[in-house]
């Protein structure tokens, strides 16, 4: 992770795609407070390849020994100094040149966490929520396992504090070029994968394997992919009574929980498990956020191609294998 260190307090900051320093605490991302320093006093920035500096003051910044020209990009090496107000300032050194990297950063001890689309916490053995990326909000969101709605998953903001688990950790947002890019739908869909289970005959064991343009991807047997079996059949039975693809399929939560004998904190973390394996199976991006689609105090299987094998009889198959 990209920071520059303040030299005389030592302090360490992690450095956002955009870093600006200067006195003014509502639009600096580094807040420094001498009076020689003006309220935008300089940008870092990163250009996909090495860290860029641009003096925007009236009292300039020095790079070593030597002003900067205002409003002119000076590309930067690990371990540059730079100077703000006078090349007598305690510097400001670039430790670490790599790109920026957006994070759950810890504090009070907790460990800091990059931040990638299924981010278990306060860890993945024990979670009590999970950050992910939704493509439909385009925001990053806490969804507590506890709540059985994704409308009810917060929106997470840069700098704002989430306590999970005894543990608090500071939201970082880099808004690089990499946060630019999952901003935008992946290309491949669910439409374009068939998922087969393979059910054994107790129904104890559930394996899953995807079919994506010729190529299987074998998904091994997981708790949760009895879950997706479970809504996966409920969908094949309301298609073979005739429901359109838009409304088959879709279950009451209350009715799950029933079904499956777990409680909906239970229920979430099979489902986030299961969309974070698929999501690292494949390759390429993929909108694993509709792998279980969620509804008000509902849900259902996402995927539309998909057979599943009780031993090794064919029981269900999406679409029909006599469909035309």
């Amino acid at each position: 992770m990209a920071q520059i260190r303040d030299n005389q307090s030592k302090k360490s900051f992690p450095l956002r795609a955009h870093h600006t320093f200067g006195r003014c605490t509502e639009r600096s991302d580094t807040v420094v407070s001498s009076p020689i320093t003006s309220r935008i006093h300089l940008a870092l920035e990163w250009d996909g390849q090495r860290w860029n500096a641009r003096d925007l003051s009236k009292n300039g910044t020095w790079l070593g020994e030597n002003r900067l020209t205002v409003n002119e990009s000076t590309p930067l090496e690990l371990g540059d100094q730079l100077h703000l107000g006078s090349p007598d300032m305690p510097p400001l050194e670039l430790v670490d040149d790599s790109a920026p990297v957006s994070a759950l950063l810890g504090l009070d001890g907790a460990p800091s966490i990059p931040l990638e689309p299924f981010v278990f916490l306060p860890d993945a053995d024990h979670p009590e929520a999970v950050v992910i990326y939704s493509y439909q909000r385009r925001s990053w969101l806490l969804h507590p396992m506890e709540q059985d709605s994704p409308q009810q998953a917060d929106i997470l903001h840069h700098g704002e504090t989430v306590r999970i688990g005894g543990r608090v950790w500071e939201i970082f947002l880099t808004e690089t070029e990499q946060s630019t890019e999952i901003n935008q739908p992946p290309d491949n869909s669910l439409d374009n994968i068939q998922f087969v289970f393979d059910l054994s005959q107790d129904e104890e064991n559930t394996a899953l394997k995807m079919i994506q343009a010729g190529k299987e991807l074998s998904l091994g047997e997981r708790s949760h992919h009895y879950l997706l079996l479970h809504l996966a059949r409920l969908r094949a039975m309301e298609a073979a009574r005739g429901f359109d693809s838009k409304t088959q399929g879709w279950v009451d939560n209350e009715q799950i929980k029933k079904d499956l004998g777990m409680d909906m904190p239970h229920i979430n973390i099979m489902i986030f498990r299961a969309r974070k394996q698929i999501a690292e199976k494949l390759t390429e991006a993929c909108d694993s956020e509709h792998l279980v689609e969620r509804g008000k105090g509902r849900m259902r299987f996402g995927g539309s191609h998909f057979k599943i094998y009780k031993g090794e009889q064919l029981t269900y198959a999406l679409p029909s294998p006599d469909a035309s």
